[in-house]
């Protein structure tokens, strides 16, 4: 329900009134809900019950990327190709701003100073239309998915656990995870040994995959969810489950800012067994499927009794 309403009625949340135009549907949809302005006063996040106190804290980021000419194919098993397809897109940038400045002074001579003026004034155009040109109207998997989650999960809470319990939206993942920074910046006491889900690209592919800050790992939270998230009940579902360490796994996400963090990403797999999400930061990013959603619903929602 909340992926749909939300991809039709609120696909772009990126600047202040996209922004406050969810927030307030947000607030009139969860009656715990708050926005929560950070002290630097640049990111309001949408949080729901109370941190602080809760055992398990839920989060996904609520803001959209601009469109992108490349799509930020997320590779977390692999280093080497994920270095490889990062380095790709600034190669060609690098190249298209240089060739035309070579060329132009093969036959007119032009001053160091002019060289590195050209250059700078083509790169930056480029990265520009490449990366930043326009917001991407289609946000379905990055993270509407997530989000839908969040308010899924809340609903779903029994009221004894409503205490135990809190879910946070991030403002300004895409700007560099700047939500979450400052809201651990704001809480750390309260938040450097807090059990925190966070959910990111979710709903397109049937490889769950899990990945746990160093901390987390060495929590009971941890080994309770490995257990409620069984190989064998996943694969009946029609999934496969990955638990790994955040040391070894690229996953850049709101988790990382936070010391106990865990991440959750759904993947598709290639035939030689590369786990990898497609069309992100692009209008092709119209795939989530429901199937994602009830399936993570369900068994957090068993996470949830068990801890």
């Amino acid at each position: 329900m909340y992926l749909d309403y939300i991809n039709q009625t609120y696909p772009i949340r990126r600047i202040k009134e996209e922004k406050q135009s969810f927030q307030k549907y947000v607030l009139e949809a969860v009656k715990e809900a708050k926005v929560e302005t950070t002290k630097d006063g640049k990111n309001e996040n949408i949080v729901i019950g109370n941190p602080e106190t809760a055992k398990v804290v839920c989060t996904a980021h609520y803001d959209t990327p601009m469109h992108s000419l490349f799509p930020n194919i997320m590779i977390p098993r692999n280093k080497a190709v994920f270095y490889l397809y990062q380095f790709a897109p600034v190669a060609l940038v690098l190249a298209l701003s240089l060739g035309p400045v070579f060329l132009v002074n093969a036959f007119h001579p032009l001053s160091r100073q002019e060289m590195v003026l050209g250059f700078l004034v083509l790169y930056y155009g480029l990265y520009f239309l490449m990366f930043r040109g326009k917001k991407n109207p289609n946000n379905y998997n990055d993270n509407t998915s997530g989000v839908a989650l969040i308010l899924g999960l809340q609903e779903s809470l029994n009221p004894e656990q409503a205490g135990d319990v809190a879910f946070i939206l991030f403002d300004n993942e895409e700007k560099g995870k700047k939500g979450s920074k400052a809201y651990f910046k704001d809480h750390k006491e309260a938040m450097e040994s807090k059990f925190l889900f966070n959910f990111d690209c979710v709903a397109n592919g049937n490889h769950i995959l899990f990945a746990a800050m160093e901390k987390a790992e060495g929590t009971p939270e941890w080994k309770t969810l490995q257990e409620v998230f069984s190989k064998e009940e996943a694969e009946q579902a029609g999934f496969t489950t990955h638990f790994h360490s955040m040391k070894d796994t690229k996953a850049n996400s709101d988790q990382k800012s936070f010391p106990c963090g865990v991440g959750c990403m759904a993947y598709k797999r290639t035939k030689k067994g590369l786990l990898y999400t497609p069309y992100i930061h692009t209008p092709k990013d119209v795939v989530a499927d429901n199937k994602n959603i009830e399936f993570l619903k369900k068994y957090v929602v068993r996470f949830f009794e068990v801890v």
